[in-house]
């Protein structure tokens, strides 16, 4: 089998689907740059071309519409280990045999890749609801972000437009990258020197602004001051904010409810 190899973006993974079929060869398969390949499966690494990676997705919009291509879009953000051998399948149908079968829940694949969107959605969800900024020296507001999918693309639209007009950097403490917005455009961002905690994501005292301190305080009397402690259920916080979150949370960092 012949492997090709992409270098772990969407336009990529794009590129590699086109060179896939512009090659014709089969059996094959697409893989991330860090799987393991085959004891005897032929490796090709694959360039990035922006040109073939839109003709790719011009095809899909074409074939399937607007909805398949975001679909594609939400399942490789999962980056889990199976999803180009999902999105293979379905596009597969989708060019060999003319047939959309991204909605057919009785194929297994299309079922993995069904479920698989739903989890990044809902995971999508819950960082709108459990995204925590706090201030830095510089009048920049940054907020931590460890989720279970690699979503923060996904997310840009909405923060642009709910803080248009401050200044944010929302980091992706796994990842190890983030996006920052100085009120006109947004670039992606590394830090090789961080001011934060990598772990908690928490800002060094001497990097946050001088009020950030007691507005976080502040927080944390109003979060305990307004918890009931005979209703608590630390079982029903888990359910309905996932303890990967905690960590972030101004509230939780201290432990504010005991």
């Amino acid at each position: 089998m012949l492997q090709y190899r992409y270098d772990g973006t969407f336009p990529g993974f794009l590129s590699a689907v086109f060179e896939l079929w512009d090659r014709g060869q089969e059996p094959a398969a697409i893989i991330p740059p860090d799987a393991a390949p085959g004891l005897f499966e032929k490796i090709m690494d694959v360039p990035t071309v922006n040109e073939r990676a839109d003709r790719v997705w011009k095809g899909i919009e074409k074939a399937g519409g607007k909805r398949l291509c975001q679909r594609f879009m939400h399942v490789f953000l999962s980056r889990e280990p199976d999803v180009e051998d999902l999105m293979f399948f379905i596009l597969k149908q989708l060019f060999d045999n003319k047939k959309n079968v991204a909605n057919d829940l009785s194929l297994s694949e299309v079922l993995r890749f069904t479920q698989l969107e739903r989890k990044v959605l809902r995971e999508v969800h819950r960082l709108y609801m459990f995204l925590r900024f706090e201030q830095a020296a510089d009048g920049t507001w940054f907020a931590p972000i460890s989720p279970k999918y690699d979503i923060l693309p996904m997310t840009l639209n909405h923060f642009k437009s709910r803080f248009a007009d401050q200044a944010w950097l929302i980091f992706d403490t796994e990842r190890k990258y983030g996006y920052f917005y100085d009120t006109n455009s947004v670039e992606e961002v590394t830090i090789e020197n961080p001011s934060f905690d990598m772990e908690t994501g928490s800002l060094q005292k001497n990097a946050q602004s001088p009020d950030e301190q007691q507005w976080q305080e502040l927080w944390r009397t109003f979060f305990k001051s307004i918890a009931i402690k005979e209703r608590t259920n630390p079982r029903l916080q888990r359910q309905f904010m996932p303890k990967r979150f905690w960590k972030h949370l101004t509230e939780k960092k201290l432990d504010a409810l005991r």
